[in-house]
């Protein structure tokens, strides 16, 4: 298991979704592990105008979802926080 990842993933909040570029990382080395990082939005609009609590799902690239906390938004990457695996590297 790679304990970085790093592209493209789908925020969903309510009934929007949310394309964003995703930087997550964990230390730990077994599946059902947490994991940290930032999503930010592809082009300018801020994510805080999108979310509507302080949880949502995140939709990785090879389809995985999981569901994180919002650590904190605003106008630049917001941190995120979940558990399970990370995505495997894309091809």
């Amino acid at each position: 298991m790679d304990n970085f990842y790093r592209g493209p993933a789908t925020l969903l909040t309510g009934a929007a979704e949310v394309p964003v570029d995703a930087a997550l990382f964990t230390e730990a080395t077994d599946a059902d592990s947490t994991w940290f990082g930032t999503i930010r939005p592809e082009g300018s609009q801020p994510l805080w105008t999108e979310l509507e609590g302080d949880t949502a799902r995140l939709r990785l690239i090879d389809g995985r979802e999981g569901r994180i906390a919002i650590r904190g938004s605003g106008f630049g990457p917001v941190e995120v926080s979940g558990e399970g695996p990370l995505p495997a590297p894309r091809p």
